[in-house]
């Protein structure tokens, strides 16, 4: 019996990179987008697609994405960011189920939420926060889920790729050397994995880092579970 597997991981935080790689196993059987993008679900699963209390028709959607999937694979990929949020639902309409939980530093985070999708400082930010939150609260309430960051994924793609393969044996044929075509602060561009945090934090103003801070400081327990520190700005 094939085994579910949720990349649960905010938009622009690495989820088009990890579930490339994780694709690259011949145990693996992904949709060819994302699911909430797939013809016959998009209007219906991007309505709403952040509101917590909006409830979807997940045997529909399940049936959907089946008919996609090779489910003679014995693991069946999806990677919705907003299923961060949707994690109950996905337990009670999907057995067995495991998740791969990752999340990334919220400055280049939030700089990736301004600049794809024209945001202010301050929600980006906010966004950004309650995307750390609710992963956090998914590490907590979710038993068969493996933990990562971004940067430990890009830092050292063999370690991670070895704790992934830990997790899910049936993952263990990963290929780190590939290369994928993933959109970036630099554009659609095929390359290896690669670190891309320092581009875009370096691209924020100094203004730009202080208004998120005036955000971020008021979660340091958040930032902190996550290993992650707020930025002095540069002087102006």
């Amino acid at each position: 019996m094939p085994c579910y597997l949720f990349v649960l991981c905010p938009p622009y935080s690495g989820s088009t990179l990890l579930w490339k790689l994780v694709s690259t196993s011949v145990n693996v059987s992904s949709l060819p987008l994302e699911g909430q993008f797939l013809p016959e679900l998009e209007t219906l699963m991007r309505e709403k697609p952040w509101n917590r209390d909006h409830v979807l028709p997940w045997p529909q959607i399940k049936a959907v994405w089946e008919t996609y999937w090779d489910t003679k694979k014995s693991v069946l990929l999806e990677k919705s960011p907003p299923n961060i949020i949707r994690t109950q639902a996905i337990l009670a309409n999907f057995k067995p189920v495991k998740f791969i939980i990752m999340v990334r530093n919220p400055y280049a985070h939030t700089e990736g939420l301004m600049r794809r999708n024209n945001w202010s400082v301050k929600r980006a930010a906010n966004f950004s926060i309650m995307c750390l939150r609710t992963q956090l609260e998914n590490t907590r309430e979710l038993n068969d889920a493996l933990v990562l960051t971004y940067e430990s994924l890009v830092q050292n793609p063999t370690k991670a790729c070895q704790k992934i393969a830990q997790f899910m044996p049936e993952l263990s044929d990963m290929n780190t050397e590939a290369s994928f075509q993933i959109h970036s602060i630099d554009g659609t561009l095929r390359r290896p994995i690669t670190d891309l945090n320092t581009g875009k934090i370096a691209s924020l103003s100094a203004e730009t880092i202080a208004s998120m801070n005036d955000v971020f400081s008021q979660h340091p327990e958040t930032l902190k579970a996550w290993g992650y520190e707020l930025l002095v700005p540069p002087p102006l």
